[in-house]
């Protein structure tokens, strides 16, 4: 049995750390390209599409608190192929963004164009996994530590910003008209994506019926408004914003005042540290979920003797992460990582009307399932959820489109290895 450490405080931070990364130091300026004075209405929209996605994993997360998320959902709504490729997108997103942003994390502390660059970034990885490997509550004490760090940066540049703000900037023409609201919105689902991770661990939080789906919908809503302030602060104090710098936050502290300039600096040093740590914690639970079905090899769902983690599972993510850390650039990382989260939302929005009728033999259709959270307003709700992920891809490229699914195909591939192999030791659920 797997400890249950994780308090409400606990999974919210996780939740704000899995959402609020490098998205809101390194993004703003490309939200002002496509949309210019109208870019904080990307995130507004974007949160608006996902508010019944966070809602749909909210209702879920009650009706199973064991660990797996989406995995689970899917598994359990529509059987184990489409739980299993489910389940594999969300590993695959959750670790090429925790390199992604390990990566990240290494170049904003100035490593950028050194030799040592790709030896740090290895060595964080796996300096995270150990604080991991030897038991949830470090992990998300680090956690903790990291939220409270990169909040208090935001809302310091906020509150100076504040005092040079232009509300005449705000607003006008739109640069690429329909085409660049679309994009924008799009580019908006990478900084806002995250929530579900809260739904992950819920095998080891307390009272899981009531603080999974509290941590899920207010991450969501917390960091939304984030972002959305933060992007109209920028537009109005920062008569810059949109040039290709790639660290818009930083340079439009340094405009206003180089001390903010400093704090900010730290401030996205923490942040993306935070997102990694958040990451390190909350991936290594999809490989243990789907290694407890029989999908993925069976030692990944060993829970370690002494400190009651799923040691296997994060020593493998641990790896395959400082690998694609040591290989890839960021951008290559997150190509195709909207791809994967979009497959994921919208058929974990689709799995609520299948559970419920699944529930009818049960209990009546009008309860909620095991007294948890339900969606309100019948299957209506979920579908929005569902189609409204899929419309995002609006924006997508084909290539990302072909890099995903490469992905998912490698993972069918590693399921039909690990059950070929593993007959006659543990039968593979079917």
């Amino acid at each position: 049995m797997i400890a249950r450490r994780l308090g409400l405080l606990d999974v919210l931070a996780i939740g704000v750390n899995a959402i609020v990364g490098s998205g809101v130091f390194s993004m703003p300026d490309d939200m002002q390209r496509k949309m210019g004075g109208f870019s904080p209405l990307a995130y507004l929209l974007c949160a608006l599409v996902l508010i019944p996605v966070a809602l749909c994993f909210a209702e879920l997360s009650t009706r199973d608190d064991k660990n797996g998320g989406p995995y689970l959902y899917a598994r359990r709504a529509f059987g184990a192929q489409v739980g299993f490729v489910v389940g594999w997108a969300c590993y695959l997103n959750a670790f090429i963004s925790f390199a992604a942003n390990a990566t990240q994390f290494v170049d904003f502390a100035g490593l950028g164009s050194s030799w040592l660059f790709r030896p740090v970034v290895v060595a964080s990885v796996l300096g995270l996994g150990a604080i991991i490997y030897i038991g949830v509550r470090p992990g998300a004490f680090v956690v903790r530590l990291m939220t409270v760090g990169k909040l208090v940066a935001i809302f310091a540049f906020v509150g100076v910003a504040v005092m040079a703000f232009d509300p005449s900037r705000l607003g006008g023409a739109l640069p690429h008209g329909t085409a660049g609201v679309a994009n924008g919105v799009y580019l908006a689902l990478f900084p806002l994506q995250g929530f579900e991770v809260v739904c992950v661990p819920a095998g080891e939080t307390t009272k899981p019926k009531r603080n999974v789906p509290i941590a899920t919908v207010g991450s969501l809503l917390f960091a939304a408004l984030l972002y959305v302030v933060v992007q109209a602060v920028l537009v109005g104090s920062y008569p810059n914003l949109g040039a290709e710098s790639g660290t818009p936050l930083v340079d439009a502290a340094k405009y206003l005042a180089p001390a903010l300039g400093v704090i900010v600096l730290v401030g996205s040093i923490v942040s993306v540290g935070g997102f990694t740590a958040g990451s390190a914690l909350g991936t290594p639970r999809y490989g243990q979920a789907m290694a407890d079905a029989g999908e993925l090899p069976q030692a990944m769902a060993r829970t370690h003797p002494r400190f009651e983690t799923p040691h296997v599972a994060i020593a493998v993510t641990t790896v395959l992460t400082a690998c694609l850390g040591a290989i890839f650039t960021y951008k290559e990382l997150v190509s195709f990582s909207n791809v994967c989260v979009v497959f994921q939302y919208a058929i974990t929005c689709a799995a609520v009307p299948v559970l419920r009728k699944k529930d009818l033999g049960l209990r009546r259709m009008e309860e909620p399932a095991h007294g948890g959270f339900r969606v309100p307003f019948g299957p209506v709700l979920p579908i929005v959820g569902a189609l409204g992920s899929v419309l995002l891809l609006y924006g997508c490229e084909l290539q990302e489109l072909y890099l995903a699914a490469g992905g998912i195909a490698l993972g069918v591939v590693v399921r039909a290895i690990t059950r070929r192999l593993e007959v006659g030791t543990k039968p593979a659920v079917p």
